[in-house]
């Protein structure tokens, strides 16, 4: 089937094709509205469709927004929060005429490479560290937001949850059930100052109790592999606290592989509640985050910031506890 070009909307309508590139370029200033229906109605009957390059060449835009994401394993939506985060994002970015381009890089040669080869509208940041952050040079000229990260670079955008009030969270519902020895475990290299937020929110809410802190990666079998490491270095703690549903969900695993119960020996509480922590057994107490919610923000910012818009530069996303049956009283 041939493609409708502007020539035939315009032949059919009886029109110049300037006219009809007017209207679906969204000038209509230049057009009376009466001819302005026309065309539209012409480009219905006909199915004319914009000619994507075309378009970018008169605009000076792409209409492209890249995901840079790091290139860890196989994966680079390895985790529910980032596959539910990233779809929220792409539904966003395409109902306001953007298309998403999913990115893996691990150096600022990298970033730069994704930037000038697709002549990318904006970025969007997920997965970093904040050194990682550092050493990827984000370019300044770019609309850049940023996820669950910080980058203290002028003009950036940032989405993350309400991290120290997750923590706190967390912190006052074991303290109510007894708990004094508590152990955060989540990523602590990389200077994440999302990960320090929720590390002091969690003292807070734990009042005088003692927190120490265990560093794994936010997977699954990073939580099989911890919990050992847990038992190990930490024999006095009644209470766990991860980072993500997936890392609690393999605390979990791996403290029945040694033998122990949750509850009964240790409380698990994860966050996010990713569908998953509906399904593990037991059922995980988890701080509950709109993963979606972050992903529309994100687009918003970032589409904000394209179009000039000033605006909001920073979003935070509200938490609430949900308490399941991974927690309970410390055993006497």
């Amino acid at each position: 089937m041939a493609r409708v070009t502007l020539a035939d909307v315009a032949a059919h309508v009886g029109v110049s094709v300037m006219t009809v590139s007017n209207v679906v370029n969204g000038r209509l200033g230049r057009v009376s509205a009466p001819t302005a229906a026309r065309v539209q109605d012409a480009v219905t009957a006909l199915g004319y469709v914009p000619h994507g390059a075309a378009r970018s060449l008169a605009a000076r835009r792409t209409h492209l927004v890249g995901l840079l994401l790091p290139t860890r394993g196989t994966s680079l939506l390895g985790s529910p929060h980032d596959q539910t985060l990233v779809g929220a994002l792409e539904v966003t970015l395409r109902r306001h005429d953007h298309h998403l381009l999913l990115r893996g890089v691990e150096t600022a040669a990298d970033v730069r490479d994704s930037v000038q080869r697709w002549s990318l509208d904006g970025i969007v940041v997920l997965g970093f560290t904040d050194d990682e952050l550092a050493t990827l040079d984000l370019p300044r000229g770019v609309p850049t937001v940023v996820v669950d990260a910080h980058d203290d670079a002028p003009g950036r955008g940032h989405v993350r949850s309400d991290d120290h009030e997750g923590g706190r969270l967390a912190g006052a519902h074991l303290a109510a059930l007894g708990h004094r020895d508590v152990v955060l475990v989540g990523p602590l290299a990389g200077g994440s100052r999302v990960v320090a937020a929720r590390l002091d929110g969690l003292r807070q809410g734990l009042g005088g109790g003692d927190v120490t802190a265990l560093d794994a990666a936010t997977t699954y079998d990073a939580g099989v592999a911890a919990a050992p490491r847990v038992l190990r270095d930490h024999p006095g703690a009644t209470a766990l606290v991860a980072t993500a549903d997936t890392l609690a969900a393999g605390l979990c695993r791996g403290l029945a592989d040694a033998g122990r119960r949750v509850p009964g020996d240790l409380s698990v509480v994860g966050y996010d509640d990713a569908e998953l922590a509906r399904c593990v057994t037991p059922a995980l107490t988890t701080v509950r985050q709109d993963v979606a919610r972050k992903g529309e923000a994100a687009a918003r910012l970032l589409l904000g910031a394209i179009g000039g818009a000033p605006g909001p530069r920073t979003e935070h996303v509200h938490v609430d506890l949900v308490v399941r049956a991974s927690t309970a009283a410390p055993r006497a």
